[in-house]
């Protein structure tokens, strides 16, 4: 089951907002998936209280609210709850750089919902069924599946490659970086060069295509031959996840 939420301190915008996503679910959702709209939240406070003991799979986030921001809540959300997915829905175009922070997975414009929900409802679904497969791996610990969005980035490791994941483990397999590119064929995933693959959805910070600096801190060298080709594909995710 797939829950969305709906959190905007507007009773009459969340609840048309809800309705639309309940129709375009039916529409994109395969039979044998349940995505469920609700429940509907009018505060920041009210979302936290229900996560204490519930899941949400993604929300649709105002920014502009009373006593919580959006952008607070979305980084408590991405803390505390990272599998949750964030698309946030303002009225004001000019936060869309200030959400970047926050790595949300769209950004929605309320005055053009009808021509932007669509697309990100999809793909945000797409994104969940995709994380539900995970990817496996025989480390030296024993088999591990892992979902996509855990991965950092693999590293060589003379015989073996590490997985080092967002949790702050590190998996040792057996293998070579070459032999992952088979298995590691979500868009998400970039050989920057020989030793490295990386998992563009972590990376914090991009110097001219010549090194990336990862969600954990690491620095990672994009190899010469290579850089043209990660910018393009750096620029198609970026493009993918604030398409306007």
């Amino acid at each position: 089951m797939i829950r969305i939420a709906v959190c905007d301190d507007d009773p009459s915008f969340a609840a048309t907002l809800s309705d639309n996503l309940s129709e375009l679910c039916a529409r994109y959702a395969d039979d044998d998936l349940d995505c469920r709209v609700g429940p509907i939240f009018t505060s920041a406070q009210l979302v936290l209280s229900f996560l204490e003991s519930n899941t949400i799979d993604m929300i649709f986030l105002d920014i502009d609210m009373p006593g919580m921001s959006g952008f607070e809540l979305a980084g408590i959300i991405a803390e505390k709850y990272p599998k949750t997915i964030i698309i946030f829905v303002s009225a004001y175009d000019n936060f869309v750089y200030n959400s970047f922070t926050y790595s949300p997975f769209r950004f929605l414009r309320k005055l053009h919902l009808k021509e932007e929900l669509p697309s990100a409802l999809e793909k945000a679904i797409e994104k969940c069924v995709s994380e539900t497969q995970g990817l496996s791996f025989n480390s030296t610990s024993g088999y591990i599946t892992l979902r996509p969005s855990e991965i950092l980035y693999f590293e060589n490791n003379k015989n073996y490659y590490n997985i080092c994941c967002d949790s702050g483990v590190t998996y040792k397999c057996r293998g070579t970086i070459k032999a992952l590119e088979s298995i590691c064929t979500d868009k998400r995933f970039f050989k920057v060069h020989s030793a490295y693959i990386i998992n563009i959805e972590h990376v914090a910070e991009v110097d001219e295509g010549a090194r990336v600096i990862m969600r954990d801190g690491t620095t990672i060298s994009v190899a010469q031959p290579r850089r043209k080709e990660f910018k393009d594909a750096y620029m198609q995710y970026i493009r993918r996840r604030y398409s306007r």
